[in-house]
């Protein structure tokens, strides 16, 4: 199973055609599953061999993006309510657009749950903060009833947020930062801005923040999955050094991860 990550830059110019970027990933990315953020759907739906979810008109008026979870080969059931035995809990969000949830299942088999997330730049009363540090942890919040159900989660998404300000509830949640976790397959990002790693550093530049030869060599984006189900992860590319034609079409580069389909 093949997860990917891309913020596909629509909530501000330019914006390059939907179907351009669709198809970009379709063709570069080659996922069963990507988490789009900043993302929309094109007018007339999906292209064909996408199914999709997401939350039609985006977060409000002003920002009709969001985030969207789509497949290819599989099918995409959402989750509102995780139920156990003694109860049930109802999923609600803060911030609907920019997070959603679904089940996937592949050849009429549950493969697992994904959560697609944006962490929103504004704090829990809405005002920009320029970070996701309230938003994100405010979401994990959310969907922790997802985390402890579920054998195989993946989490994704572009967070707004540096290595060294994820929120310890990742940890919590027994959520594994795949990007992390392999660091030891790739060379050290040079200039990684709030790096957690140190010499060991091997972050993604997935964050082109403007155009200056000098700008911050950043990763907001990332990729978490459940422990057994990182366990199972046989590849781990992504930034703009795997895929040094993204800034062609986004200002962000994406990350895949790769799962042994035995698990």
């Amino acid at each position: 199973m093949r997860v990917a990550t891309w913020n596909i830059k629509q909530a501000v110019a330019p914006r390059k055609p939907l179907g351009d970027l669709w198809s970009w990933a379709a063709e570069r990315l080659t996922p069963d599953i990507v988490v789009f953020t900043e993302g929309k759907v094109p007018k007339g739906g999906p292209p064909p061999g996408w199914t999709a979810q997401w939350l039609e008109g985006g977060i409000g008026p002003r920002r009709r993006w969001g985030t969207v979870i789509a497949g290819r080969g599989v099918e995409l059931r959402p989750i509102s309510a995780v139920r156990s035995r003694f109860r049930t809990r109802h999923l609600t969000h803060r911030w609907p657009a920019a997070v959603q949830v679904c089940e996937v299942v592949r050849d009429g088999t549950m493969w697992g749950a994904v959560v697609g997330v944006y962490g929103l730049t504004v704090n829990l009363d809405g005002a920009s903060v320029g970070h996701g540090r309230y938003a994100v942890p405010a979401m994990l919040e959310e969907i922790e009833p997802v985390v402890r159900t579920y054998d195989n989660v993946v989490v994704a998404g572009d967070l707004n947020l540096w290595p060294k300000d994820l929120p310890r509830q990742f940890t919590d949640l027994g959520l594994i930062d795949l990007v992390e976790s392999t660091a030891s397959t790739r060379p050290a990002l040079e200039g990684c801005c709030g790096c957690s790693m140190g010499a060991r550093c091997g972050h993604m530049w997935t964050h082109r923040n403007g155009n200056s030869p000098r700008a911050a060599v950043q990763q907001i984006d990332y990729i978490f999955a459940s422990r057994d189900l990182a366990a199972t992860c046989s590849l781990v590319r992504g930034g703009i050094a795997d895929f040094p034609d993204a800034w062609d079409v986004s200002d962000h580069a994406p990350i895949v991860a790769d799962f042994d389909m035995g698990s």
